[in-house]
């Protein structure tokens, strides 16, 4: 596994403890709650952890500026540095969300 994806990983796994201490905490997207937002990174993190490389592309919408993140007040420093590395290396085909 390449450098740039382990430190994606691991910024993803902060992202994910970010959302899920949040919990229940309404978000203004299609995810009803921080902690649901949290468990779909968790998925494709572990989804990309197992081969499944192609799946980062769909947290291309939730790291996006003003995406879903945004809408879960994450923390911007970790969207940055995450959307950073998914823009350059894992960005989606096509527009047409998850």
């Amino acid at each position: 596994m390449d450098t740039e994806l382990q430190r994606l990983l691991s910024l993803l796994d902060k992202a994910v403890q970010e959302m899920i201490a949040k919990g229940e905490t309404s978000t203004f997207s299609y995810f009803d709650t921080c902690e649901d937002v949290g468990l779909f990174i968790q998925d494709i993190a572990n989804k990309a952890r197992n081969g499944k490389i192609q799946e980062i592309s769909k947290l291309w919408y939730i790291f996006a500026p003003t995406g879903v993140w945004d809408d879960s007040h994450g923390s911007q420093e970790i969207a940055n540095e995450i959307f950073e590395i998914i823009n350059k290396h894992y960005q989606p085909e096509t527009n047409t969300g998850i």
